[in-house]
């Protein structure tokens, strides 16, 4: 894949030099959700980065690519760079080099810890560096030249594959080399040459059939996740296997942090699915001109129809990108599957959404709701089947459009988010956010609007509001406890259940579910019973207002099974012309 679609956003004013980084014995981690690696010290080594002139994605959509040697030093790294073609390489499909200096005695295969941890250093440092251009941890790649290098691949390949989201082996594995037999966890990988040793440990962890020969490549699939594969190329390390790795391997490859190794979902290709792109869109006449931007997903066989059809807004989370929460969330693969439109709007600044709709900032409610009268005009939406889900912080914009306006949206899915659009004011909130987020100073409400404007429909009228909440049990909040900071959690539940007419039973952390919390019905979905299925109903004998998944093994995450769990509950429900539910039994 070649993508041509991702918004260029990073440029540096070094583009298209190779720069030597000291990347020190100790590099503070990045405040930055799903992007921090757990980093440990370690000698102080140089490394060489090469940020393309052309420019990058955003952080969240770049990709990196290693490249490890037996020689140090700048001469090297020019080298490999001329041999393989690299540098054009990486203009053409904008992604970030490196080359991390090897230690004096090569790259430890043995054991490899160190190692492991300079490269973790490595990445964490690249926006300190002169190129001030960062990656994704789920895309970081690297390529072994030597035998040496491709023995320590071989090794953090079988102990931390965590952030491994594929490697490429330029040659054969040393003499007396064994791979370690490690976690066992799924590794994408493109072999240049028969590897005997490195094809039986893939074949064994990915649990790849037969190979499929497509031109000089031989593509084996993994037998319980097609989207991990490895590959092997009938020849040597040449520009040309550089470049039909990247298209055909690296480019597609990505490993989510959602569980305890990671998992690959398949990326992307944004144009040739027909995604319609609004980059700096002014045309909306709200926010004073303010440009916004949103992704708009029109499934083939809706194109040109006349029939009605529902609308998901997916809203990403802070410190991302619209794209982004299109790949993390697949919506736009169920909306082919079940015929709705979905689109990806993001923030007016900051990457972060104005949750309190405070007039401190561009109103993102505005925003939508300008964007939502939009679509109804190009689209023919099913005015009653409109809804809301999002990630995060996106996950708290789902709650606050959800609460502020119930006669405009049917149902909401928010993920790893709270309700603090309603429950707090961006003053007192604002430091507790994640990265370098910060608003211009100005007359903050002590009382959201989001909380005025909800209030007030409560009080005319008694709304109802199907929410799913989905969240992971490694996320910082559960099991939650009289003694642990609920963060919200247990608030936004509690918020949901009084609107809903649910009664409020106090927290029972002894109670036999991991979430700490009892529910009217709990139950585990998923075949590896992932996930924790907790309901509670309003006692009219209708179906539950409220529910929570809570993935185990998963921290700030998504896993793309919830994602299926929510559409299948919002998608029960429609907002009638009166503004009453109707429920699809």
């Amino acid at each position: 894949m070649i993508d041509r679609f991702n918004e260029i956003a990073a440029f540096s004013p070094y583009g298209g030099t190779l720069l030597r980084q000291r990347v020190e014995g100790r590099t503070a981690d990045r405040d930055e959700p799903e992007n921090v690696l757990e980093v440990r010290g370690g000698a102080a080594r140089d490394m060489y980065v090469y940020v393309p002139a052309s420019g990058c994605p955003d952080a969240k959509q770049c990709q990196v690519l290693m490249v490890l040697g037996d020689a140090p030093g700048e001469a090297a790294a020019r080298e490999a760079m001329e041999t393989y073609g690299l540098a054009a390489l990486a203009e053409d499909r904008h992604f970030i080099l490196v080359f991390p200096d090897p230690a004096e005695g090569g790259w430890d295969a043995v054991n490899g810890e160190e190692d492991m941890d300079f490269l973790s250093r490595c990445f964490m440092a690249l926006p300190a560096t002169g190129g001030k251009v960062g990656g994704f941890i789920g895309m970081i790649f690297y390529a072994g030249l030597t035998p040496g290098a491709c023995a320590f691949l071989m090794t953090m390949t079988a102990k931390r594959p965590t952030h491994v989201a594929g490697i490429l082996l330029g040659t054969a594995l040393p003499d007396g080399y064994d791979i370690p037999e490690g976690v066992g966890a799924p590794q994408a990988a493109w072999l240049c040459g028969r590897i005997p040793a490195a094809e039986a440990y893939l074949a064994r962890v990915n649990r790849s059939g037969a190979g499929v020969t497509d031109g000089p490549v031989t593509v084996y699939t993994g037998g319980e996740n097609h989207n991990v594969r490895h590959m092997v190329y009938d020849g040597p390390l040449t520009a040309e296997a550089f470049s039909l790795c990247w298209d055909r391997l690296f480019s597609e490859t990505r490993r989510w942090s959602n569980d305890t190794y990671g998992t690959y979902q398949a990326r992307t290709d944004f144009e040739a699915r027909g995604f319609i792109a609004h980059v700096g869109d002014a045309s909306l006449s709200v926010n004073n001109g303010f440009p916004h931007t949103w992704y708009e997903y029109v499934p083939p066989q809706l194109r040109g129809g006349t029939e009605k059809v529902p609308l998901v807004f997916y809203f990403h989370g802070i410190g991302c990108v619209p794209l982004y929460g299109a790949e993390q969330s697949g919506w736009h693969d169920i909306a082919d599957r079940d015929g709705f439109i979905v689109v990806y709007p993001r923030p007016a600044v900051n990457k972060m959404w104005n949750v309190w709709d405070d007039p401190v900032l561009p109103s993102d409610h505005a925003f939508i709701l300008a964007l939502l009268e939009r679509l109804k005009e190009t689209y023919p939406i099913d005015e009653t089947r409109v809804y809301v889900t999002g990630f995060s912080m996106g996950g708290m914009m789902t709650h606050s459009l959800a609460c502020a306006y119930p006669e405009l949206f049917a149902a909401a899915a928010p993920c790893n988010g709270f309700n603090w659009g309603y429950l707090t004011d961006i003053r007192t909130k604002i430091g507790a956010l994640p990265g370098k987020v910060s608003v211009p100073d100005g007359p903050y409400a002590k009382v959201s609007r989001v909380r005025r404007l909800a209030d007030r429909k409560k009080a005319e009228r008694d709304w109802r509001m199907p929410v799913i909440q989905n969240a992971g049990l490694l996320d910082g909040t559960w099991p939650m406890t009289p003694e642990k900071d609920p963060m919200s959690f247990l608030d936004t539940l509690d918020f949901w259940k009084g609107y809903n007419g649910v009664p409020i039973t106090p927290l029972t952390p002894t109670g036999p579910y991991e979430s700490g919390l009892a529910a009217d019905e709990s139950f585990y979905d998923g075949a590896d019973r992932r996930f924790l299925h907790q309901r509670w109903y309003s006692g009219d004998g209708g179906p539950a207002l409220l529910e929570l998944v809570l993935a185990k093994r998963m921290p700030h995450a998504l896993d793309l099974r919830q994602i299926e769990l929510a559409w299948q509950f919002i998608r029960k429900f429609s907002r009638t012309a009166d503004g009453s539910l109707h429920i699809d039994r």
